[in-house]
């Protein structure tokens, strides 16, 4: 399935998925250095923690609010 027939909640699903699998391939080994780019500081590891926090720390998609009763007192409203 491709991005145009997923929802917002599976998109972010996925990127979490994506970023902790990220991190599984690049978590430092003994000697604090990244297996895959042996490095210490891993940049690609860097950005999936930031993905991570973005999705967890923020609610960047809300439900829709629920439909607000129309004003009784005003007339030219129906309802």
């Amino acid at each position: 399935m491709t991005a145009p027939f997923l929802s917002l909640a599976q998109i972010r699903n996925r990127l979490v998925l994506t970023a902790r699998r990220v991190l599984r391939d690049h978590q430092p080994g003994p000697d604090g250095r990244c297996p895959t780019c042996r490095t210490a500081g891993c940049p690609v590891a860097a950005a999936a923690r930031d993905v991570l926090r973005a999705a967890t720390e923020r609610q960047l998609w809300r439900p829709a609010a629920p439909p607000t009763e129309p004003d009784r007192e005003e007339p030219w409203q129906t309802g």
